[in-house]
């Protein structure tokens, strides 16, 4: 694949969005991640190490709570292995008030 990129920006129900989400993980675990759109296809493959970014935020603007998700995954097929480092919890429950996630 050469330079070919594809940004998809929808407005989905949560099911829809859970739906898109379970089929990521599944070609992720199967090692090629396939996006079409139209008559617009990007593959991509996978490999270790990949560089994981989440980023949660929640924000009043104009009276309401406005909140936002981002997940970010990367990776270059020529990049080696780096130490590991501290583990994070996703879940769907928050923490007792003196409980780590």
């Amino acid at each position: 694949m050469s330079n070919a990129n594809l940004k998809i920006k929808s407005t989905l129900n949560c099911l829809e969005v859970v739906n898109h989400l379970e089929q990521l993980v599944a070609s992720l675990k199967a090692g090629t991640v396939c996006i079409r759109k139209g008559d617009r296809t990007v593959t991509l493959n996978p490999c270790d190490p990949v560089t994981f970014e989440l980023e949660a935020e929640g924000k009043l603007e104009k009276e309401s709570l406005r909140e936002k998700l981002s997940i970010e995954l990367k990776w270059k097929k020529s990049e080696a292995m780096p130490d590991i480092e501290e583990t994070f919890v996703i879940s769907h429950q928050n923490p007792e008030p003196n409980e780590k996630c």
